[in-house]
């Protein structure tokens, strides 16, 4: 049976669901997690075939993931949580709210949408699969270079050769389940519209791939705030900083 591998500290306190993005792992959090753990006990997970967890034996859908969390989330006697998701973890974690919203307090998109991709993206996404299985190495150290601008990718030049070394021990197989997840993925915007849960999004507003203007239209949809900060789009591991002043967590 497929799992996800998990660490979760209990500070008897509320917790936050970590959830990182492709190509990444658990240890991204690592930057941010440490100014919360006062206030919060944080479970992280690590995507399918990403960080600690195996590979997946068969192609998986968000809602197979939710399933997952659900079930972890009982292991541990977890009753609700805040979820803070970036990118792939933020299209996770809007399903988990849209279709677990009694486990939910709040949702926080960092350089994320709860919308399901555009014909574009879509095309996008099958180029890439066709690239990595034939270059894994090339499309995983130029996927990567483009989470990051120009500035960001000599200030933190150690980080991001972390995340390529990381990055070229997922399977293809792994890359691509994760692919058609996001490709395939249904928008759960209408109905966190309905729900009135408390959401966020803090997003860069020199992010190419999560452009600011589809979070704005989607703060707009939900009425819901939002924070500009001034990154590329791993803001979790480029500005800590900003992201932890403007983190707001509505009981």
């Amino acid at each position: 049976m497929d799992y996800l591998h998990y660490h979760f500290k209990n500070h008897k306190k509320p917790v936050l669901l970590f959830i990182h993005g492709f190509l990444g792992s658990m240890n991204q959090w690592n930057y941010l997690e440490g100014e919360l753990t006062t206030q919060f006990s944080v479970l992280k997970i690590d995507l399918p075939g990403h960080g600690s967890s195996l590979e997946f034996s068969q192609n998986y859908t968000l809602t197979d993931l939710v399933l997952i969390i659900e079930q972890i989330l009982k292991i541990e006697k977890i009753d609700r949580v805040h979820i803070i998701g970036h990118s792939m973890g933020g299209y996770l974690g809007a399903a988990f709210a849209k279709e677990r919203p009694q486990l939910t307090i709040s949702l926080t998109m960092l350089n994320s949408i709860a919308g399901k991709d555009s014909r574009q993206r879509k095309l996008l996404r099958n180029r890439s699969i066709q690239l990595i299985e034939k270059h894994q190495e090339a499309y995983v150290s130029m996927a990567i270079a483009n989470l990051f601008t120009a500035d960001e990718q000599n200030v933190f030049k150690s980080r991001i050769k972390e995340m390529k070394d990381q990055a070229n021990h997922i399977s293809i197989k792994s890359i691509v389940q994760a692919l058609e997840c996001m490709r395939d993925r249904e928008s759960s915007l209408e109905t966190l519209k309905d729900s009135r849960m408390p959401i966020s999004y803090i997003y860069g507003w020199k992010d190419h791939i999560i452009l600011p203007n589809q979070i704005i239209l989607e703060r707009d949809f939900l009425e819901v705030e939002d924070k500009k900060i001034d990154s590329g789009h791993m803001s979790l591991v480029t500005n800590v900083a900003d992201i932890l002043k403007n983190l707001r967590f509505i009981e």
